[in-house]
């Protein structure tokens, strides 16, 4: 039976692009075709950036954070898609170590034949950094993890703390890799944003200025150029 894949896009630090990788995750499974065999799931409930941008694409909100609609996070695995994509709040790291220890969630997943990868987002700073060790000690090895480093921060330079953090060996010793998050240019995502606009949509809309269609171009190849490394997608679109 083939896998199925869960992607958790996390960040046990706000601020870090969190919201912004799974915005982009949603849009490359828009142009990618792939809508029919994916769930997307918003993990903030109703003020979350994907229930805000993408809701007529068929997001769920389910919330991890609230004890009380815990369980219903778990029935996201319902859907039985091919790939379900959760946008978790901050701070979830937490609230996963509680659904483990009630009913074994990382088990549950493998039954319901789901690989879980980890997306973990992070910026240069601390607290950001030390949540790669604690995400790969949750899930240990029942998962897959994935480090990406948002490149609004700057380069590698500026990621020095990371580079040298308990976090990256640790990332290196469970076979994780690492991707980047291209910078966008904050005015063009400012305008994205005021007026509730999908990426992709900047790139189609005639009305939009020639020099904002090509930044957003140019952000969306590179953007995909990172996503097919993860190689859990369909052959025809990995190809």
């Amino acid at each position: 039976m083939t896998k199925k894949h869960i992607l958790f896009i996390c960040s046990d630090k706000g601020g870090t692009g969190k919201s912004m990788l799974s915005r982009a995750i949603a849009d490359f499974i828009i142009r990618k075709q792939l809508e029919d065999i994916t769930q997307l799931v918003d993990g903030d409930g109703e003020v979350g950036q994907l229930l805000q941008f993408y809701r007529e694409h068929g997001v769920l909100s389910a919330q991890i954070i609230d004890a009380e609609k815990r369980d219903d996070f778990v029935d996201i695995l319902k859907s039985d898609k091919t790939f379900i994509i959760v946008d978790l709040p901050a701070a979830s790291i937490t609230h996963l170590q509680e659904l483990e220890k009630e009913i074994g969630f990382f088990d549950l997943l493998n039954e319901h034949n789901y690989q879980l990868t980890f997306l973990n987002v992070i910026s240069p700073f601390k607290a950001s950094i030390r949540s790669v060790k604690a995400m790969i000690e949750l899930a240990g090895d029942k998962a897959k993890y994935v480090v990406i480093k948002n490149r609004f921060f700057g380069n590698d330079d500026d990621f020095h703390l990371y580079e040298s953090s308990q976090g990256k060996k640790t990332l290196k010793e469970h076979k994780g890799i690492e991707l980047e998050l291209p910078a966008l240019s904050t005015g063009l995502l400012a305008i994205i944003d005021a007026n509730n606009l999908t990426f992709n949509y900047v790139v189609t809309d005639q009305k939009m200025k020639i020099a904002y269609q090509c930044r957003m171009k140019r952000w969306l190849h590179a953007v995909d150029f990172e996503l097919l490394k993860l190689n859990i997608w369909p052959a025809e679109v990995q190809s």
